[in-house]
């Protein structure tokens, strides 16, 4: 296999584990037609990003930068940040859910 099919396999198995775990009860309401276009829109615009990022730096030092490192490295960016932003969600909840377990002021 070339290191790009290893990437892309890679890939699929890091953000279908990483949608896992951030799996919320929102995410149910959110209709699937929308789900499929934010994430063909978000990959495309990932894409896009690569090539430019592969070109220039083509026409600041003439070397080509392969494909399959970037991809890499986007994909991890990527989890890294949902993964981020999950937990930051998660304290949140959880300090919403305290406030509203404490008991008012006169209420015993």
């Amino acid at each position: 296999m070339t290191p790009f099919v290893i990437v892309l396999i890679i890939g699929f198995v890091l953000h279908v584990a990483v949608g896992t775990i951030t799996h919320t009860p929102e995410d149910d309401s959110a209709p699937q037609r929308w789900r499929a276009w934010h994430s063909f829109l978000s990959g495309l615009l990932t894409t896009c990003l690569i090539v430019a990022v592969i070109v220039g730096f083509y026409l600041a030092a003439h070397i080509m930068l392969p494909f399959w490192p970037l991809l890499l490295t986007a994909d991890l960016l990527t989890a890294a940040v949902r993964l981020w932003r999950h937990r930051q969600r998660v304290q949140e909840r959880r300090a919403i859910q305290a406030l509203f377990d404490r008991p008012s002021h006169g209420e015993a």
